[in-house]
This record gives C-alpha cells, structure tokens and sequence, in this order.
C-alpha cells in the first residue's frame, strides 16, 4: 500500500528514477557486451590460428608423403629388371622372380606405408605381385580404372583391395599410384608400374599428429575432390556413420554459392543438437580436404567462465548504480516536491481528485495552470464584454436610427464607437458573415471567442492601411464594419480588396473563412441605416457567389439579373417531365441547364424557384406512385430543412442531384430496401459490439459476406457516414454516458467503448466535442 501510494504521488520521480536506471543498465550491458565480444573475437582467432598450425602440419606430411611416393615409382619404373619384366613376352624365369623378391626385400621393407607394388605386363595382361601369388588378379583395381578415359599418372587414387579370400574376404582401403608412358589401340597401359599405400596407415599418422596437438576431443575426416567422404577402413564404413555425414554436409554448405574455394577456413556448426568448430585444409596436390571438428564447450570452455564473471560483475555495478540514482533522483525532484506542496496546500478537494487523476506531476502542475489561465480568462472576458455591449449598443442604434439622431446624438454615437470616424466625410458600411456556420458553432466557447477575436482585429487593421474603420462583433454570424471613406468614385473596390487580403490571411493563420458585402458610399451619416440594411440584404448572395466571396452592389448587378424568372419556371417544368420519364442521362442534364439559368436570377427569385423544384419534385413523386405496384420512396434531402440550410446554391444543387439519384426509377426499389436492412444490421452490430477493440468495417464486411465497398455505399447512404465514423460516433456517445454517470478513470472508460490508444482517444474526442476528455469530466 506504501509502494502504491508513493507511485501515485510521485509519478515523475518514478519516471526520473526507471529512465536513469534504464540509460545505466543499457551502458553496463553494451560495456559488458563489448569487452566479452572483444574477448571472444581475440579467442576465435587464436583458436582459428591454432588449428591451421596443426592441419598445415598434416598438410606437409601429406605432402612430404606424396612427394616421396611419386619419386619412389618414378624410380621404381625406371628400374631395368622392372622394365624386363614389363615387356616380358616369354615364359618367366627365376631371375624374373628374384626381381621380385628383390622389391620386398628393400622397397616394401624400408617404407612402413607401402603396402605392395604391382608390375603390369601388357604383353601377357598378368599383374606381377609383390603381395600373394606372383601373378595377380585384382579385379577391384581393372573395376577402379575401368571408368577412366586417360589413367591419371603419379595421382592417388584411393580404391579397396581384397587381402583374403573365402566365404567372408576381407578389404583394405590403399591409394594406388601408377606410372606408365603408353597405352595400345584399346587405351590399355603397355606397361606400368602401380604402388599401393596404405591410406589406414597415413590416417592413424595423422591423427597421432593431432592427437600430440590437441588439448581434448576432435574428429579427423578427409573429403575427396567431390567433397565424399573417404572410406579408411572398410570394416567400419564412415559413410554410415550420421555424425561424419553431417559434418561433410555442414562443410558442403559453406561452400556452397562460392565461386572459389579458399585454402583453408574455419566455422561453426550446429550438427545433431551441438555446437562445433569445424576447421578445414585443402590438399592441392592430391585434390583432397581435411576437416577437423572440435566440441564448442571444449574449445571455449574459459570463454563460458569469463562470460558468467562479465554477468556477476554487470549485476553488482548496477545495483549500486541504482543505490547512487536513487540518491540524485532525490536531489532533482526535490523544486517539484516542494512545488507540487505549495499547490496542494489548503486545495479545495476538486484539486485533490484532479492530482491524484494526472498522468504525472508536471501533468497535475499543467492543469492548475490551466485552471488558473481558464479564471483569469474568463475574468478579463467578463470585462471586455462589458466594452464590447456598449460598443454593439451605439453601433446598433446608429445603424438602425440614424436617419433620427440629431447631429450631437451622431458625433456622441461616433465618439464612443472610439475610432476617429467624422460624420463630415462619406461612410461605407460592410457586413461580415462567418462561412460555415454550423462547424463553427461546435468549437469551444474559447476557440469561439478568439475567432471572433482574430476576425475583428485583422480586418481593422488590415482596413486601416487606407481608412478609418470600426469593427464590431455583433454576436451572431454577423460583424460589422463602418468606415469613413474619400471622395473617390473607387472606395468601394480598394475595400473590397483589402478585405479580400484580410480573408486569405485568416484563412491561412485560423482555418476560418468569412464572406463580405460592401455597401456604396453615403455622403450624410443619415444614411447609414439605409446603407446597413442594404449591405445586409447584399451578403446573402454568398449564397451565390459562394464562400470566402467578397461583392460590392456593382459586382451583383453585373453578374445576376441576366435570367428571367419566368424562363426559369419553364425550364424547371421541362425538367420535371424529363424526370417523370426516368432517364437518368437526360434527367441531369436538364438540371445542369436549369441550374446556370437560376444563378443568374436575383437572390429572391433564386429561393422561389429552388423551392418549386423541390416543392415539383415531391409532386411528380407521389403521381408516380400512383401507378406502381411498389411506391418510390422520397429522399431524406427533399423532407428535411438541411436541404435549404446550405450556405451556397452548390451545396443546394449537389444536395439535390444526389437526392434525385437515389431515387432509383429504373426499377432499384428492391435493391433500396435490402440497402436499408442492410444498414440497419450493421447499425445494430455497432450498437452490440461497440466495446470490442477488433471492431472493424472489414470484420463487418465478412460478418454479413458482403464486399467493404457495398457495405461503405450503404452505411454512407442510410447512417449518413462511413462505417469507422459510426463506430466512432457510438463510442465516444457510450464513453460520455460513462463520464456523466460513473466515477471510472478515462483509461478505465476507453477500455470499456473498445478504444486501446489513448492519444486516438484525446485526438477523436477533441475533434468532435472541441474539448479534451479531462476537461470535458471537469467541466461536467
């Protein structure tokens, strides 16, 4: 409960203490990584050096070893009595047999590593034999040759020998080098001479040398030129043997992809659940490779010791770094302790729930700041409103009564609007409405107050680059200007294009867009009322002209009036009979045509024909259904006020083309009312399933097994918005219902409405309600 009550209250020391912690142990860790990895890397290469000592001392012995056979069969072809007895044709005589006592009693006595040597005779196709009979038949050396187009001459070839003969016969393994200069028409040898080597006795020396070598276990293979297994003792055969088979594959996938082989190398495996060390040799001469596998935990048996150090040593310096943190994170939340007293001090207890609901102290300090801005705030709004109702006072009395005031009454209205505007020169009055009403309606009281701030203060100042003007608010979408113009025929156009400039700038800074009318100049301020009244009747042309639009009386005359309003009546009428006759294709186009003829009418007649279209459109509708099994049903748009709510004839007339499309003459009646069970099925999923996170149009989507696209038309269609912004919507509704009725955290509420992302959350809830949850639950 200590702990408990200690996170809660200091949540930033918290904070100041685990990323100190964290930033030490991640500096311990990389300095134990680097020291134990740079250990390792000095390990790896004395080991790597200590091998390639042993296989390059393995190689020169093989080498050695080669070299000396071939120079023994060299010498032994070019012997005499061997060449007698190769090119021997008659019968064989006890001289012929004493040369071959001869070769026992000195070659294969002197070299341990001889095994036989054989003397071919062409001639009389024998072999004759040091070892066994005087005449030998080796089928296992005709079988070894046989695949040969050219018999490779002083190379090794390793093939078995059979040394007994009987039920069961025995074989060794021997490497045979043969020497010979000619072959005959049948690519036989015409004479030769064939050393054969024991290769059991060349293993047992090698592994003698790497046993002298080596400090524990290790496995000696050699591979021929095809990267095979080469068998040593036929008894036992190594190609049966699981572990030599996947070090020779291991092996052969390191190689595999290169394009050159190297000398010699060095690597780790893992074969059968172990790690190894694999170090191999190439022998060039005899195109064969030496691989040498040693046990990992062998090899690095003190690697694994210093590593355990490493990690006891890690472990102690960051236990007594977080002693030595704990201590200097003390001293530096120390200012925010004593301030976070200060302000906790005499609290009210809103104050006490708030602190214990923030995110962290710097969180609990921000919002009383907030708090406190919000009072003061408000205080000094509370005063300027006071100015700002005697200021719409005056200004309301002179635009409605001016024609009454006495001259004194006029300056003494003129003086306490504040600005220098004199009644001896001519004024021009300009009406601001705020586009987009509706929008700006759902932000903030604040966000509200300084718009109109922004709006008021810009314009003045921009009008005041060539006039003398006076903004006031008039606390609705309205503002009003009044400005002393000159005698200039032009006033009204330079107005125009500096409030055009304040427009953009607005725009650009506030995200907030106004359209203006500009009264024409009045000599007398009597005739300011008249004036007001005009430019206010003007400003509903943005309806016309559209938003962010700025016109004079000059610039509405020139563009509107052109049309006769009764050629528009005939027009609407041609294109509800094109309606009635569902053509889709000539139904538009006849409204396209209607349309340009209604914005060139005057902004009256332009409310009186829109509303015999709609007023039409219904009409032609129900004479329809007079006639059809099922009847058409109405669109939404042409039954409710939003359609005549629009702030410009485009919306009007996009509003209503879409209307008209979805009426579905061509027979979509059906296809409509699935549409709308449709949209009820996804409406009540929502409304079930709002609280699972996983909520989703795609799961939705194959929930009812209808594509993401026709499920977006419907939901757009008969819900008004796309399914994510239903979702949305349901939500955040639920998430309110929880603020105002229970007493759970926003966590706690998020959770619950099936929102995982609190920063979603705040960014969501802001843009729909223009406040923060937290301050939405404690404004409530």
């Amino acid at each position: 409960m200590h702990f408990l009550r200690l996170f809660r209250e200091k949540k930033y020391w918290l904070r100041i203490f685990l990323w100190i912690a964290c930033v030490i142990l991640l500096i311990v860790c990389s300095f134990s990584a680097l020291i134990y990895y740079s250990v390792e890397r000095k390990v790896f290469k004395g080991e790597y050096e200590n091998s390639q000592k042993i296989l390059s001392q393995m190689k020169y012995n093989i080498d050695y070893l080669d070299s000396t056979i071939r120079n023994l069969t060299l010498s032994t072809y070019s012997n005499n009595e061997i060449k007698a007895l190769m090119y021997l044709t008659e019968d064989e005589t006890y001289d012929h047999l004493n040369t071959i006592n001869k070769l026992n009693a000195t070659i294969i006595a002197n070299n341990p590593f001889l095994h036989s040597i054989y003397i071919y005779n062409n001639h009389k196709n024998v072999y004759y034999s040091t070892f066994g009979d005087l005449f030998h038949n080796d089928a296992e050396l005709d079988q070894t040759l046989r695949p040969f187009e050219t018999i490779p001459t002083l190379k090794a070839i390793v093939r078995k020998l059979k040394v007994s003969d009987g039920p069961d016969p025995k074989f060794i393994t021997v490497l045979s080098y043969i020497m010979y200069e000619n072959v005959d028409d049948r690519n036989r040898m015409d004479g030769a001479v064939i050393l054969n080597i024991k290769l059991d006795w060349l293993v047992n020396s090698i592994r003698a040398l790497n046993g002298n070598n080596s400090k524990g276990n290790s496995f000696l293979y050699m591979l021929d030129s095809g990267n095979q297994l080469i068998e040593t003792d036929p008894s036992s055969p190594v190609a049966s043997n699981p572990f030599a088979v996947n070090i020779r594959e291991a092996y052969a996938q390191s190689e595999a992809g290169k394009s050159e082989s190297a000398a010699s190398g060095f690597l780790t495996k893992n074969v059968q659940g172990e790690k190894y060390i694999l170090s191999y040799i190439h022998l060039e001469n005899m195109g064969w490779t030496i691989l040498e596998a040693r046990p990992y935990k062998e090899a690095y048996a003190n690697l694994m010791q210093l590593l355990d150090t490493i990690l006891l040593i890690t472990a102690a310096v960051f236990i007594g770094a977080l002693i030595l943190t704990l201590s200097v994170t003390r001293g530096i939340y120390s200012p925010v302790r004593r301030l976070m007293e200060q302000t906790s001090m005499g609290g009210t207890a809103q104050d006490r729930t708030l602190r214990s609901d923030a995110r962290d102290e710097f969180a609990y300090l921000t919002e009383v700041y907030r708090k406190s801005k919000e009072q003061l705030y408000e205080y000094h709004l509370e005063k300027n409103n006071n100015t700002n109702v005697m200021k719409l006072y005056f200004l309301k009395k002179l635009l409605v009564d001016s024609f009454g005031m006495s001259v004194a009454e006029a300056d003494d209205v003129l003086k306490q609007l504040g600005a220098s505007l004199s009644r001896k020169k001519p004024f021009l009055v300009c009406v601001l409405r705020i586009d987009d009403y509706k929008l700006f309606m759902q932000r903030s009281l604040a966000q509200r107050e300084l718009l109109r701030f922004a709006i008021a203060n810009v314009t003045s100042e921009v009008l005041s680059k060539a006039f003398v003007a006076q903004t006031v608010d008039m606390k609705d979408d309205s503002f009003t200007i009044l400005l002393n113009a000159d005698e200039r025929k032009e006033a009204a156009e330079q107005v125009a294009l500096l409030l055009a400039e304040a427009q953009g700038y607005i725009h650009r800074h506030y995200g907030v867009s106004f359209s203006a009318a500009v009264s024409e100049p009045v000599a007398e301020y009597t005739a300011i009322a008249a004036a007001y009244s005009h430019s206010f009747a003007n400003s509903a042309y943005r309806y016309v002209f559209g938003r962010m639009s700025v016109f004079t009386q000059a610039f509405i005359d020139e563009r509107t009036g052109d049309a006769d309003i009764e050629q528009a009546l005939e027009t609407e009428s041609r294109f509800v009979e094109t309606f009635k006759k569902g053509d889709p294709a000539k139904t538009e186009e006849k409204f396209r045509e209607l349309f340009r003829q209604i914005r060139k009418l005057e902004y009256s007649d332009i409310m009186i024909v829109g509303m015999q279209v709609v007023h039409h459109l219904k009409k032609a509708i129900y004479e329809m259904n007079r006639n059809r099994k099922e009847p058409i049903n109405i669109p939404k748009q042409l039954l409710n006020r939003e359609l005549y709510e629009e702030e410009t004839i485009e919306g009007f007339e996009r509003n209503l083309l879409e209307a008209i499309g979805t009426i579905g003459i061509e027979g979509n009646e059906s296809a409509h009312e699935g549409n709308r069970v449709a949209a009820d099925t996804i409406k009540e999923i929502i409304d079930t399933n709002y609280f699972d996170s996983t909520l989703s149009a795609t799961g939705i989507s194959d929930m009812m097994r209808l594509s993401s696209y026709k499920l977006s038309k419907i939901s757009k269609e008969h819900l008004g918005m796309s399914i994510p912004e239903y979702i949305n919507q349901v939500r955040l509704a639920k998430a309110v219902e929880w603020m105002e009725s229970s007493k759970l955290s926003i966590q706690d509420i998020m959770r619950r409405v099936g929102i995982e992302n609190e920063s979603y959350f705040y960014k969501l809830f802001k843009a729909n309600f223009g406040m923060t949850p937290r301050e939405y639950m404690a404004k409530k």
